[in-house]
């Protein structure tokens, strides 16, 4: 029997970073298939594992809200307890209907804990009746990708999922702008999924869907990094690895993304003449910037310590 298991149905770097921190043991529950066999075979392979280890308590991530569901549905045959934790999507339907919120809010107050990683998100969970406990991401360890490659003068690297929240267009209207001044975009992420050929965008260098290997590499050798959200409490997952990697770090000016991320960031509104301006900014004044980074990621290294430590408590408590 394991005490403590960590669940979750994707390859995520929070998940990793959390599990690590807490010193559980981490299942990453992924299928290439599509739905709903995807979720079919996801949920089966879950059910046996489970039933195998019977957890004491089982930490799964929402986002899938299919896999916590599940989890919580199996809850009295297992005799586990349940700890959801959410991401915004884990929070936030995001789409304006009803049922889909309604059945997060079910998750969220059932779950016997649910992590977040904001007060906005506590907030919520806790007028739902659920009970919050607030850790944002930890820092993801980036050593062995430190050194891959020379930093490319005037290099802008965008790190979008092209989900609805992310004003990637802007930021493209943007980049042209900036080709009078020799700056260059590099944008991450599968861009055939918003209907986006690169030959709609001749100016910005699409990079696609890439090996990690090759993500952190274009990370590292960027002058500036950029991640953007139309989400108010959002803390966009791109940040972390930014000021872990010392960048100078253009976000969204958002009320969360503020209050969490106090230095080494230029914060703009998501319109593409800010942006520019904001590019420019973070160019400017981009040594300061990156020193700031690197002592705000110091410090939140010692306190992302301080919180997985009361996480683990919390945990143990169960």
């Amino acid at each position: 029997m394991q005490p403590t298991i960590w669940i979750t149905w994707e390859r995520q770097p929070r998940n990793r970073a959390m599990a690590h921190g807490l010193g559980v043991p981490l299942f990453e529950i992924v299928s290439s298939c599509g739905r709903p066999f995807r979720q079919l075979i996801c949920a089966f392979k879950t059910i046996k594992l489970l039933f195998s280890c019977l957890p004491r308590v089982v930490v799964c991530q929402n986002p899938s809200i299919v896999l916590s569901v599940l989890i919580l549905a199996l809850r009295p045959l297992l005799r586990t307890r349940v700890v959801i934790d959410a991401h915004f999507g884990g929070i936030d339907s995001g789409n304006g209907s009803a049922a889909p919120q309604r059945l997060l809010d079910w998750c969220n107050r059932a779950a016997d804990l649910v992590i977040v990683t904001n007060p906005q998100h506590a907030s919520h969970v806790d007028e739902l009746g659920g009970k919050s406990f607030i850790c944002p991401d930890p820092l993801p360890d980036l050593c062995r990708f430190s050194n891959l490659s020379p930093v490319c003068p005037k290099k802008v690297f965008l790190i979008c999922s092209f989900d609805p929240d992310e004003p990637f267009r802007e930021v493209f209207a943007a980049a042209e702008d900036l080709l009078v001044d020799g700056f260059r975009l590099f944008c991450s992420g599968n861009y055939r999924k918003a209907g986006i050929s690169p030959d709609d965008y001749s100016h910005v260098v699409m990079l696609g869907f890439v090996p990690e290997s090759e993500f952190y590499s274009s990370l590292f050798d960027s002058e500036i990094v950029i991640d953007l959200t139309d989400n108010d409490d959002c803390l966009v997952c791109g940040a972390y690895e930014a000021m872990e990697a010392e960048k100078p770090l253009v976000l969204s000016d958002k009320p969360a993304l503020r209050s969490y991320f106090t230095s080494g960031v230029v914060f703009t509104e998501n319109r593409a003449p800010q942006i520019a301006a904001a590019i420019r900014r973070a160019h400017d004044f981009r040594t300061e910037l990156a020193s700031d980074a690197a002592r705000w990621a110091r410090q939140a290294k010692q306190e992302s310590s301080t919180r997985l430590s009361a996480l683990r408590a919390a945990l143990d408590a169960l």
